[in-house]
């Protein structure tokens, strides 16, 4: 059940508000892109979106973790009602602590792809499961870090972030035979069509370090461009890879209420429920 309903404007004061009463929910952002902001106790534990790759994406994306090697992994975990968590530990494929960076990592990807768009209303709802659980951060430093990203972007790309994130690349006409490993990669994705986002998806990378990347990359000449005519609004419609599978140990990421629709006068101020 809906707990609030308001504008965008007002969401960072309402995260603050929800982290002083220590609510356990989830906040559902209208999009593009959208997505879900995750609380436990008023901290924020995870941001799923489709405007970045989720801890399982860049898993499997990157090629970290094979498809057989996660498959019997998660085969493993249902059966021995383990963590996956541990599971990866176990096999060598990531430690516990490599696992929470990523997981902090992709939270303050997801809240900075979700900055980057055209939000629409935001809802409060009962908590929505979510597979990937990694350390809390209290809103206002998810805020502060999104800001920073934000701004540095914007002071290094001649444009709006915005724009920047529905600026498709390709590679100059030449380029050096020899360049960093990374450079390297994001030269063979780009092909005049792709977004900053969808490459993202597919390296199993980061949307931000893949935004900085770029930009780092124009300045070098490796790359070309021409300034994206599509609406503000229209999101990328490009495959993501891989669809979100809960790993054992968790409740499955079920659907959840549908995103809210914008409606002229439907909107309702900030009220604190009681809980």
């Amino acid at each position: 059940m809906s707990r609030h309903a308001a504008r965008p404007s007002g969401l960072p004061a309402v995260l603050e508000e929800l982290h002083t009463q220590r609510y356990t929910g989830t906040v559902l952002v209208a999009g593009p892109p959208g997505g879900r902001i995750h609380l436990s106790h008023g901290r924020i534990g995870a941001v799923e979106t489709p405007g970045a790759p989720s801890a399982e994406t860049i898993l499997r994306n990157s090629g970290r973790l094979a498809e057989d090697t996660w498959t019997s992994l998660c085969v493993r975990a249902r059966a021995n009602g383990d963590e996956f968590a541990a599971g990866l530990a176990e096999h060598g494929s990531l430690s516990h602590q490599e696992f929470d960076l990523l997981c902090a990592a992709t939270l303050f990807d997801g809240a900075f792809a979700m900055a980057l768009g055209a939000l629409g209303s935001w809802e409060v709802t009962e908590a929505v499961p979510f597979a990937w659980a990694g350390p809390r951060f209290s809103p206002q430093r998810v805020t502060t870090e999104t800001n920073r990203r934000i701004a540095l972007l914007a002071a290094v790309w001649d444009g709006l972030p915005a724009e920047l994130a529905r600026t498709a690349f390709r590679p100059a006409p030449q380029v050096p035979t020899r360049v960093p490993h990374r450079y390297a990669m994001l030269l063979r994705a780009v092909n005049g069509r792709r977004t900053p986002r969808d490459i993202a998806f597919a390296l199993g990378r980061g949307a931000y370090a893949v935004m900085l990347d770029l930009v780092r990359m124009d300045r070098l000449g490796l790359l070309q461009y021409e300034r994206p005519t599509l609406p503000a609004a229209r999101p990328s419609t490009a495959p993501r890879g891989h669809g979100p599978q809960a790993p054992p140990g968790h409740p499955p990421t079920t659907p959840g209420p549908a995103l809210p629709r914008r409606t002229p006068g439907a909107q309702h101020p900030h009220r604190t429920v009681e809980r």
